[in-house]
């Protein structure tokens, strides 16, 4: 995990500025697939050493189409997702990758410009 990054608080930020209402097919497991985004996105730091194994800033880049797709593979897998749900649940992580990015900049652990 990162240092200084609290997932509950990350995962609370998100989930009530997610409409549930434009991701129909995953009502009821939109909090569950969320939190299983972060997990994944912090493994794809730590494995492509955007985050090195303390938590602190790393020697990688952060790719976002790369990581875009190992959250999406990652969570497809675990959650044995068909391939039209896969889609589907892209929507949902690209609107993650949105509030990720919006909640890492509130708290003042990422500073990308």
């Amino acid at each position: 995990m990162m240092n200084g990054y609290d997932k509950q608080e990350a995962l609370e930020f998100m989930v009530k500025r997610i409409h549930a209402k434009d991701h129909p097919e995953l009502t009821g497991r939109i909090e569950s697939l969320i939190s299983q985004a972060i997990d994944a996105d912090m493994a794809y730091m730590h494995d492509t050493g955007v985050l090195d194994e303390d938590g602190n800033a790393g020697e990688g880049y952060y790719e976002d189409d790369e990581a875009f797709e190992f959250i999406v593979d990652t969570l497809a897998d675990r959650n044995e997702l068909s391939g039209d749900e896969a889609v589907k649940m892209a929507s949902l992580i690209a609107e993650y990758m949105d509030l990720q990015q919006a909640y890492l900049e509130r708290m003042g652990l990422v500073d990308w410009e």
